[in-house]
């Protein structure tokens, strides 16, 4: 079974778009499981917290078998001790709306991600942003 963790911080804009990324993959009602990752402070529990929550519910709802994981820690450090602890097959993390010369820029945490993940890493975004603009 292919295991992606799927990194959901308090605040995730692009939370739909790692859900699709997730449920497109091949075969993921029979051979994907994602454990929800949220790095926090401490907060309420982590199937509390509104965008796990929701990932859960969207994944089960797809036929994905789905589990969260709180980690109290550094977002970026946090997130890559999961996904080792995990033994995690691959990483989702968000992307950012940008223009195509913006593409090349990512946040300090997703290119920690990026260069430190000892996995492959699926970048989601918006696919509209792809769009080249005229």
């Amino acid at each position: 079974m292919y295991h992606l963790a799927l990194a959901v911080p308090p605040e995730d804009d692009h939370l739909e778009d790692k859900l699709d990324a997730a449920a497109s993959l091949p075969d993921a009602e029979g051979s994907v499981r994602v454990t929800v990752v949220h790095v926090h402070d401490g907060d309420a529990a982590v199937e509390e917290v509104p965008g796990v929550a929701r990932a859960l519910d969207a994944l089960r709802t797809a036929g994905v078998e789905a589990t969260a994981l709180g980690v109290e820690a550094d977002p970026t450090e946090g997130l890559l001790s999961a996904v080792d602890d995990l033994a995690a097959d691959a990483v989702c993390i968000g992307g950012r709306h940008r223009s195509p010369a913006g593409k090349l820029q990512l946040t300090p945490g997703a290119q920690r991600v990026l260069l430190r993940a000892e996995v492959p890493v699926v970048v989601a975004g918006d696919p509209g942003s792809r769009e080249p603009r005229v």
